[in-house]
């Protein structure tokens, strides 16, 4: 998180950067609210208006336009202008989008079968060529070619690790760890290595000029039900999405994974937001070991 003086300081950097490399007159900047990962805002001259995101961590925001511009040959995402290093970190600019959130059925039904376009898109392995981050933790994408072996080692290891380290309770240890310990019963040996956004909750999902705009993306190949999964964790997607997702992607509503691939993304949050998300790993965990008869 930032503390209330960064917007001053990232304007700054913002403006250094900006007259080095793209403007040559004046321009504006606001702050924009949400998010927790990077300061954002809008920046406005003569010119142009473009998205710019600050961060210290600057391997971060190289990641992020990556993952753009990885998604933006399948889906529509904003246009990755540049990511320009900084004295203090690095500045990533995008196109400014006019962005709302998702109404109605029609919408919804296109966003569905957009994300399956993008699942359409395969690999032999799961992975991805680099690293990454999800929200602000790094992600580990080495390439496994077991899917059960790759989710418990490039993902909730890693997590799990952390979390001890930032004090999560013996029992949510315990239940998490006896979870890795029997994916299999969970998973699915051999899914479809589709190319996921990675981080797709609802509020990196929106509509745009022209329909369905994703952003925030954490990339790699996987499960395409990991995607489908988090796009529910905070509030369910309405059924005109699944039937533009399965219309283009017939009999893929599979969500027995669905409280496994959570759980990653639960562990993400306590080990970025804090205490307050203990509790949700340790009723997700909890809740696989019920329902395989395993407490």
């Amino acid at each position: 998180m930032f503390d209330t003086k960064m917007p001053l300081f990232a304007g700054s950097l913002l403006e250094k950067a900006l007259k080095e490399r793209f403007f040559d007159k004046k321009w504006r900047f606001w702050p924009a609210s949400g998010g927790d990962t990077a300061l954002s805002g809008v920046l406005q001259s003569e010119q142009r208006r473009l998205f710019a995101k600050f961060h210290p961590e600057g391997s971060l925001l190289q990641a992020e336009a990556c993952g753009l511009t990885q998604l933006g040959r399948w889906v529509d995402v904003p246009d990755v202008i540049a990511c320009v290093e900084v004295e203090a970190g690095a500045v990533l600019l995008l196109s400014f989008r006019q962005l709302r959130s998702l109404e109605g059925q029609v919408q919804w039904h296109q966003a569905g079968e957009h994300l399956a376009n993008l699942h359409a898109c395969r690999s032999e392995w799961y992975g991805a060529m680099q690293d990454n981050y999800v929200g602000g933790s790094a992600q580990s994408n080495a390439s496994m070619a077991c899917w059960p072996d790759f989710f418990r080692e490039q993902r909730l290891a890693p997590q799990l690790t952390r979390a001890r380290r930032r004090g999560l309770d013996g029992m949510a240890t315990r239940y998490v760890e006896q979870v890795m310990g029997q994916l299999e019963h969970w998973l699915p040996a051999a899914p479809a290595a589709s190319l996921l956004h990675g981080d797709l909750w609802q509020g990196n999902l929106a509509w745009g000029e022209r329909g369905p705009v994703f952003f925030d993306p954490a990339c790699y190949y996987g499960d395409p039900q990991v995607d489908l999964a988090m796009l529910n964790l905070f509030g369910r997607a309405p059924a005109a999405f699944y039937h533009g997702y399965q219309g283009r992607l017939p009999d893929t509503k599979q969500q027995r994974p669905w409280p496994v691939y959570d759980l990653y993304h639960w562990l993400n949050h306590f080990n970025l937001f804090g205490d307050s998300y203990a509790g949700q790993v340790r009723r997700t965990a909890l809740g696989l070991l019920d329902a395989s008869g395993d407490t």
